[in-house]
């Protein structure tokens, strides 16, 4: 493999056409599409453009599309130290711009992601928005960061007394969206937290970027106690999460916390536990003739659902039932059952409902008494810090609801706005108290903190503690280091480990959990984006023609200058389809059936 065959890049526009060549094979020819032959395959399908069709439109629309398709110009480079356990873990934080940062994980992720949650800007006036260029986003992201020269731009208020204000909102979120898409697993599922300044929009984008098909539901969070301040007209204590399914049809029985209101519901208990009685027979308009049978009752007399009921269970299913002892038969005035003559029942039937583990069908409304309000979040960060760093970050208990429902053992968790890392945090947290080993992937670019703001002049004291940039970033991924820290000390604590031999941030020995190695992984490994390691050509105007053979001189090594071993290796990681986490072993040498990488490749070139 020569360096010059590794670029351009995959590009969700290759994975795009590549879907469609599997689909509709004989429309392409010579690498091209043939829209002759597309169009005969398409047939009624293909829209007429005389007709109006239903959908969201807005200024700006087209070039967010084409900038999602744009190949990414950067690449990923490790930043040793600044994580925790780093040559172990599979966590991964990324600092930079988040789109082309989705862009570069294209080839290596997608498909893999389990559940992506992201808490984008509102929109309310006073959020900063990403203003993306629509010709070379990574410039336009090193300039506003300062990495290019001291007059970057930095990011933008998108106010409301901007003409396109809701424009500029979703040119922001729409190539992010689209891309995300693609990192998904056929099971997998994406949260989206909003309020009413744009939940309207976002449906409409999302149900085109998803499919309106694969809307799961709206949660509706009671967020707040409405107190403070009286609003002028009403004072909004809610907020929302958007529930979209990649594939829905693939979307298995979901689970989440049951509140304690619905626990006391459990007030019986026997052998197997405690259980609530269930009605046998329900209300429905539908119906099943397989759901509908005699049953023998203790007096002998036989009882079947009444017209508009049905029972819960097919015949075959309630038997098995009754033998495990999970049926209930009552004497009755008020029983959805009829007897054998066609007279109301005298018995009711009911099937016990156990608590088992205290989970149960995700509400569309959260439960407060188990997600909290946002000012919990608030309380989490000052622990961490000693100090109101920052004002309603998302809390834990809120986000381990979501993680409960969308993410097993294992699977990876995206979050492309990761602010100060509250979706880590829960991770970390939850996977302790479940034993399981889910992955979080954090991106979060490096927002300048304004000092102009209370909390975020704290944060930046915290930044000059660090000696680190005043960035958003760096509290991220310090209140990752304080919960690791955090999370180990408490395991040591519980396995009685002695005096002195507290395990300490960085080692790469596991934490433990009830006296067992914790399956958490316990660390996180940092990449910075940057431009790529390969030269970009560029185009020649061709009344300058002489010029070209200065720069087939410059080309004679692809590399640019300073390149580095470590982060042309990642680069190449990345373009050869390797995820962020995979382990460099050398030649001949490695796990049985484990995935090794290619190694680096030698320099060419003077």
């Amino acid at each position: 493999m020569t360096i010059e065959k590794l670029r351009p890049s995959f590009t969700f526009t290759e994975e795009r056409l590549k879907q469609l060549k599997q689909v509709v094979p004989e429309a392409f020819a010579d690498g091209k599409i043939n829209w002759d032959v597309l169009r005969e395959a398409l047939g009624e399908y293909l829209e007429d453009d005389s007709q109006e069709h239903f959908g969201l439109f807005w200024p700006g629309k087209r070039d967010a599309r084409r900038l999602a398709a744009m190949p990414p110009q950067g690449t990923l480079v490790p930043a040793p130290g600044e994580g925790v356990n780093e040559d172990e873990t599979h966590n991964l934080f990324i600092e930079g711009e988040n789109l082309e940062v989705l862009k570069l994980l294209q080839k290596s992720y997608a498909g893999r992601v389990k559940m992506i949650y992201i808490d984008p800007p509102y929109n309310t006036g006073n959020d900063f928005i990403y203003p993306d260029d629509y010709s070379e986003p990574l410039e336009a992201y090193l300039r506003r960061t300062g990495q290019m020269d001291e007059e970057g731009r930095r990011l933008t208020t998108n106010t409301k007394a901007s003409g396109r204000f809701h424009s500029n909102w979703l040119n922001m979120i729409y190539p992010r969206l689209l891309l995300a898409r693609q990192l998904l697993r056929e099971d997998g599922v994406i949260f989206v937290s909003i309020d009413d300044n744009e939940v309207h929009n976002l449906r409409q984008v999302m149900n085109e970027v998803f499919g309106e098909e694969n809307f799961v539901t709206q949660f509706v969070w009671n967020s707040s106690t409405a107190g403070g301040l009286r609003a002028k007209h009403v004072n909004r204590n809610h907020e929302y999460v958007l529930f979209y399914a990649r594939n829905i049809d693939t979307l298995p029985m979901l689970f989440a916390p049951l509140s304690p209101e619905a626990i006391k519901q459990y007030n019986k208990k026997d052998s197997k536990g405690r259980y609530r009685e269930k009605d046998f027979a329900w209300v429905t308009n539908a119906y099943n003739p397989n759901q509908d049978y005699f049953i023998s009752c203790p007096d002998g007399s036989s009882v079947r659902p009444a017209p508009g009921y049905q029972f819960r269970f097919v015949y075959e299913t309630f038997q098995k039932a009754l033998q495990e002892g999970m049926v209930v038969f009552k004497r009755t005035n008020t029983s959805p059952l009829i007897d054998q003559h066609g007279n109301q029942a005298k018995w009711n039937i009911y099937i016990k409902k156990y608590l088992d583990n205290g989970m149960g069908a995700p509400a569309s409304m959260l439960p407060k008494s188990v997600v909290g309000i946002s000012n919990a979040g608030t309380q989490e960060l000052k622990e961490l810090f000693d100090a109101r760093v920052f004002d309603n970050p998302k809390s834990t208990r809120f986000l381990e609801y979501l993680l409960q429902i969308g993410v097993g053992s294992d699977d990876i968790v995206l979050d492309f706005f990761a602010g100060t890392c509250s979706m880590a945090h829960a991770v970390l947290q939850l996977g302790i108290a479940e034993k399981s080993n889910m992955r979080f992937l954090m991106v979060q670019i490096p927002e300048p903190l304004d000092p102009n703001k209370k909390e975020q002049r704290i944060a930046a004291s915290v930044c000059d503690q660090l000696g680190k940039p005043r960035t958003l970033a760096e509290i991220g991924k310090e209140r990752i280091r304080r919960v690791i820290a955090k999370l180990q000390s408490e395991g040591a604590q519980q396995a009685e480990t002695p005096a002195g031999q507290l395990p300490l941030v960085g080692q790469n020995e596991p934490s433990t959990v009830d006296s067992q190695p914790s399956p958490v992984d316990l660390g996180f490994k940092v990449l910075k984006l940057q431009r790529s390691h390969f030269k970009q050509w560029q185009p020649v105007d061709p009344a300058e023609a002489d010029r070209l053979d200065d720069l087939f001189s410059q080309a004679a090594s692809p590399l640019v200058d300073g390149w580095s071993k470590e982060g042309l290796l990642t680069e190449i990681l990345l373009i050869e389809g390797f995820p962020l986490d995979s382990r460099i072993m050398p030649p001949g040498r490695g796990l049985p059936g484990q995935r090794r990488a290619p190694r680096a490749p030698r320099r060419r070139g003077p």
